[in-house]
This record gives C-alpha cells, sequence and structure tokens, in this order.
C-alpha cells in the first residue's frame, strides 16, 4: 500500500522554484521492476487489422481507445472487431483483456473458454478461468488447467495460483514446495523472489504456523528499502497471534512514524494494545490468489503493461471483494489514464465504513477535480475534512486542491490546520511546513513562508526542493543574495538532473551579471525540461545578453508556444518587440531591476 504522506507539491507554471516540487507515490510491493518472467505468455503481439470493412473500422477505434486508455470504448471495439473475425486468436485474446480491464468479467470468462481451446497457452484466459473457478469452489479445475501449462509457458502468476488453488485442495506440502521452488528459481527476478517469499509466509499463516512465516515477512521486509503497509500489516498480525503483541505494536508504531498515518495500521494497533487476536488477512485460496494478482498488478501501472495491470486488480478484487487495496488501485490507474468517472465509480465502492474509506474519498475528491470539476471537488473534500476532523491527510488533501486552484490564502488555512493535527512533530514533517510556506509566499506573506522554509531545512538539512525555493525567493527579493547562490549550488549538486533546480541556478547567475555561466546551466536546464515556458524564456535571455540575439528570440518563440502565465508572456512579447536592454531599462526605471550585479549598460553586461 502507497504511504498516504502527500507529496503534491505545487505544479503551475508560476515560478520555476515553485514547479520544482514533484509527486511520489505508489502501490507496489516492491520498487523494482519485475523481469520478463513475471508477465511471460500474456500476449503481446499486434493485430493485424484485415483490409475487409467490417474488421478494419472497430479495430481501429479499439487501437486508438486502448491507447488512451478507454478501457470501456476498446472492450466495445475490440469485441466488435471480434465478431466480424470470430476466429482471431489475437482478437479474441486483446478482446478478453480489455473485457476484464472494463470490469466485465463474465463475458470475459465465456470468451477465455473459448480462447483456451484454440490457444491452451493464452496466460490470461487461463488466469480468468482460474478465477471464476475459484469462485466456484473448484480449485481441482484450477491445478488441472494450470499445471498442465506451467511446465513450459507458465507465468510467474500463474505458478503462484496454483500454489494456492493446491493449498485449497488441502494440499499444504504441494503448495509450499512450489513457493519455495518458485523463491529459489528466480523466474521473476529479484522482485520475483521477494514477492515469492512474501506469498510462503501468507501461506504459512493460512496454515496456523506463523512462526515460520514470521521468518518469511522479515526475510521480505530486509529485501525493501522500507516496509509496505501490507506488509507491515500482516507482519504484525502474525506477531501478535504468536503472542509478541509488544512486537507487534511496536512494528506498527513505527511504520506509523514514517508515515502520516494509515487507518488500518491505527486501527490494528488500538486491536493488539486491547488485547485483541488479529484475523488473518489472507484465510482462503481465492484471498492468496487475490493477493497475488494485487501484488504484481502494483507492478504494472503504467507504459505498455498498465492494461494488464487494470485486468489483475480487477481480478483480484472479483476473488477477494474484501481487498479494499485492489479497489483502490484499480481507481488510481483509471484516474492515470483520464477515465474519471469509472475512477471516481471504483472509489465510491469502497465502504464508507472501510478504514481505507479515508483514503478512497480523498481519491476521489481529486478524481472530480482532474475532471474540471472545481467547486463540486472541493465541497467534496470539505466534507472529508468534516468526516475526519482528525485525519491530518484530510486537511493536506483540501489544501492540495485549492493550492492547485491558487486560492493560496485558503489553502494555508488547510495545512495550518494539518501542522496542528500533526502531534508530535517530527523532522519528517518538514513537507508540511514547505507546503505552507509556498501558499504564503503565494499570498504575499513573505515572513510567514521565510519562517516555514527555515523551519523545514532546521527540520531536514539541505533538502533541495526547500534550498531551491528560498534561495529563488532571496534572489527575486535581491536579499541574502550570497547565501542563496550557496544554497541553491548546493540544491543543484544534490539534484543534477532536476531541471527547474538547474534552472534555478542559471538564473540566480543571470541576475548577479555572471552571463556566460548562466546561459551554461540555462542550456542544460532546457535540456532536461524542454518544454517549460519559464525555463526556455530565461535561456532566451541569458542568449541575449551574450549576443546570441537570433537564438535568444527562438527561445523566447518557443517559450510562447508552451503558454506561459499572462503576466510572463506580456514580458516575452516586449522583448520580441522592443529587444531585451529596453525591457531592463524600464524595469530598473520602475525600481525592479532583474540583474543586480551591474547596470544593463555597462561593460559588466555587453548586451
Amino acid at each position: 500500500m502507497a504511504d498516504r504522506v502527500s507529496m503534491l507539491f505545487p505544479d503551475g507554471r508560476m515560478r520555476v522554484a515553485w514547479r520544482a516540487a514533484g509527486q511520489a507515490a505508489g502501490r507496489a510491493l516492491a520498487a523494482t521492476a519485475l523481469s520478463a518472467g513475471l508477465l511471460a505468455g500474456i500476449g503481446s503481439a499486434t493485430a493485424t487489422a484485415q483490409s475487409a470493412s467490417p474488421l478494419a473500422g472497430p479495430y481501429l477505434a479499439a487501437e486508438h481507445a486502448a491507447r488512451r486508455g478507454d478501457v470501456g470504448a476498446a472492450a466495445e471495439y475490440y469485441g466488435r472487431a471480434l465478431a466480424a473475425d470470430p476466429s482471431n486468436a489475437v482478437l479474441l485474446e486483446r478482446t478478453i483483456l480489455h473485457k476484464v480491464a472494463a470490469g466485465q468479467i463474465e463475458t470475459a470468462v465465456t470468451l477465455s473458454r473459448k480462447l483456451v481451446e484454440q490457444r491452451p497457452e493464452s496466460q490470461i484466459a487461463l488466469l480468468i478461468l482460474s478465477a471464476d473457478a475459484f469462485k466456484a469452489d473448484n480449485p481441482k479445475a484450477i491445478v488441472d488447467l494450470i499445471s498442465e501449462q506451467n511446465s513450459e509457458t507458465g507465468s510467474f502468476v500463474s505458478y503462484l495460483i496454483e500454489a494456492w488453488a493446491s493449498f485449497s485442495l488441502g494440499e499444504a506440502d504441494e503448495a509450499r514446495s512450489a513457493l519455495k521452488a518458485l523463491r529459489d528459481a528466480g523466474t521473476g527476478g529479484a522482485a520475483g523472489e521477494m514477492m515469492a517469499t512474501y506469498h510462503l509466509g501468507l501461506l504459512e499463516s493460512a496454515l496456523g504456523n506463523d512462526k515460520p512465516a514470521l521468518e518469511a515477512y522479515e526475510a521480505t521486509a530486509e529485501k525493501l528499502r522500507e516496509p509496505t503497509d501490507r506488509l507491515t500489516l500482516v507482519h504484525a498480525g502474525a506477531l501478535a497471534r504468536t503472542g509478541d503483541q509488544k512486537g507487534a505494536a511496536d512494528l506498527l508504531r513505527a511504520r506509523l512514524a514514517a508515515t502520516l498515518g494509515d487507518a488500518r495500521l491505527e486501527e490494528l494497533l488500538v486491536d493488539i494494545e486491547a488485547g485483541e487476536i488479529p484475523p488473518l488477512e489472507v484465510a482462503s485460496g481465492a484471498a492468496g490468489a487475490a493477493e497475488a494478482l494485487f501484488g504484481i498488478s502494483g507492478l504494472l501501472t503504467r507504459g505498455q503493461n498498465r492494461i494488464i495491470g487494470l485486468a489483475y486488480a480487477r481480478l483480484a478484487s472479483y476473488l477477494d471483494p474484501d481487498l479494499i487495496d485492489a479497489k483502490i488501485l484499480m481507481a488510481q490507474m483509471l484516474a492515470r489514464d483520464e477515465q474519471y468517472d469509472l475512477a471516481i465509480a471504483a472509489y465510491e465502492s469502497v465502504p464508507r465504513n472501510a478504514p481505507e474509506a479515508l483514503e478512497a474519498q480523498i481519491g476521489r475528491a481529486n478524481a472530480i477535480h482532474e475532471a474540471g470539476r472545481v467547486e463540486p471537488a472541493i465541497i467534496a473534500m470539505r466534507e472529508v475534512t468534516a468526516r475526519f476532523p482528525r485525519a491530518v491527510e484530510a486537511q493536506l488533501g483540501l489544501g492540495d486542491i485549492l493550492r492547485r486552484e491558487r486560492r493560496f490564502a485558503e489553502a494555508s488555512v488547510a495545512y495550518d490546520a494539518a501542522i496542528k493535527l500533526t502531534d508530535p512533530i517530527e523532522p519528517r514533517h518538514w513537507v508540511l511546513f514547505y507546503q505552507r510556506g509556498i501558499t504564503y509566499e503565494r499570498s504575499d506573506q513573505w515572513e510567514k513562508a521565510e519562517a516555514d522554509f527555515l523551519q523545514a531545512l532546521e527540520m531536514e538539512p539541505d533538502q533541495p526542493q526547500v534550498l531551491n525555493y528560498l534561495g529563488y525567493s532571496w534572489v527575486e527579493l535581491r536579499m541574502n543574495i550570497e547565501r542563496a547562490k550557496d544554497m541553491i549550488e548546493t540544491a543543484v549538486s544534490k539534484r543534477p538532473d532536476d531541471g527547474y533546480i538547474v534552472d534555478s541556478l542559471g538564473w540566480v547567475l543571470f541576475r548577479l551579471g555572471d552571463f556566460e555561466e548562466a546561459t551554461r546551466h540555462l542550456e542544460r536546464a532546457v535540456e532536461l525540461r524542454p518544454v517549460d515556458p519559464v525555463i526556455n524564456d530565461h535561456f532566451g535571455d541569458a542568449l541575449w545578453m551574450v549576443g546570441r540575439r537570433t537564438e535568444a528570440r527562438f527561445q523566447w518563440r518557443r517559450a510562447l508556444s508552451f503558454e506561459p502565465e499572462p503576466d510572463e508572456e506580456v514580458r516575452i512579447r516586449a522583448k520580441l518587440s522592443r529587444g531585451l536592454d529596453a525591457v531592463l531599462e524600464e524595469e530598473a526605471a520602475a525600481g525592479k531591476p532583474a540583474i543586480i550585479g551591474g547596470d544593463p549598460g555597462s561593460e559588466e553586461n555587453p548586451g
């Protein structure tokens, strides 16, 4: 499960230092990519549309819909193409995949029965038929179905599902041996080994053997940079069931201390401290298979494999409707592909009394906002803060939406509420002060903003985003220039490939009159962020000042093509019309000199 730390920093185009921040989130069991062994046999061949019109039109429409992530339309059009060529196995497989991704699983089951007659090795068909057999409580059919193929063409996930089918048949030794063999075989690389180890722990817990399960959970945790919420949940549960309530509570507190909270972990901690024995997270073969599909789906959320990832998440939720994480992951994938109505529906499928309801409702409000429905999104997020008045994440979510709408004064109130709810304040909370500082700065409350930035640096010294923002702001305000330059240089040393931070250094050097060095850094920034209007504009200014005026005008025109802010657009057009020299002189006469290190027309500034 993803950490619930809001890392949604300002992402508009109002200034480079503001845009320097990014977003970090993920819901995968492991951060590393799986090797090809995890996806073996999924079917990646590209179907070729036949020239006959009954097939060509729907097929091309399906391909277009699939590329833009519209799984519903893709499933519909692939189905139409299949009707025109029902014996086309590639079309059949593609139709099945998109039907599952769109949530049309019953239809996919029927089509999968047809596909395995033509392509017995089709992994997506085998997985769908296995899910259907689990629902029918027929694990023997799963073993028969998969074992025939796994010897040569099996995928990593099918091996996991076969092991859980063996567990459902009461064949514990076979299931255990299969998972150990999968762990040791290296089929899925390092991430595959880790996932097989994790499932071995889940299997032992399901068999009532929590002590050996603990060894597997600890081995999994050692391979991760930090444990996930999901792993912490099952690990702590196993500790409590072995009588180590203190160890379980300590594990939960340590994980909670590394995040801004998690409702499931907090609920489990309360139960354990009350002496309750936590139930198993995975108690059946179907739940184990769902966990396998969910774990892998989290690794396939982007690029060519995202439809497979969405299909796996759908199957996971189909197998185990109580696996709320799968519903949330589906919603996140759909929102990423701009399928906002489907994403909202997925978030709304999370029960309002579930521990994950807070995360789901925040996600729903964000999806509404991303769909362009601003006021309904703000209303939805305010409803979340009212329903969860003690939730830091709710206030952060409200602040993020308000900030993106440039309602900075309102956003600062939300971030202030988040800080007040955070007790105790620890170094990891620097991000809260950074976010609030940005909204103070953007709403012309500089003294408060500066105090927050300095507080964030005290909590996280040399944090590059804070160094960049504060240093850039000081230069804009013509104060603490040398210290600001040192801070931005430190930020660049820590993030040399961050175009925004590299741009900040180049712009500071420009403001100080070191145009040659500024040009070098700004050229690098443009290489890193080629379509950013402000960076292209800055580079144009530097080129002008070193005498490369034709190139400067080219960069300014590029900047205009990337939709700069209105005030930036006015300045760029003035430079194209009258030249940078005239603009600099006008700004200096108005008491706002752009160059701190000398006058625009002096020998120091040969432009």
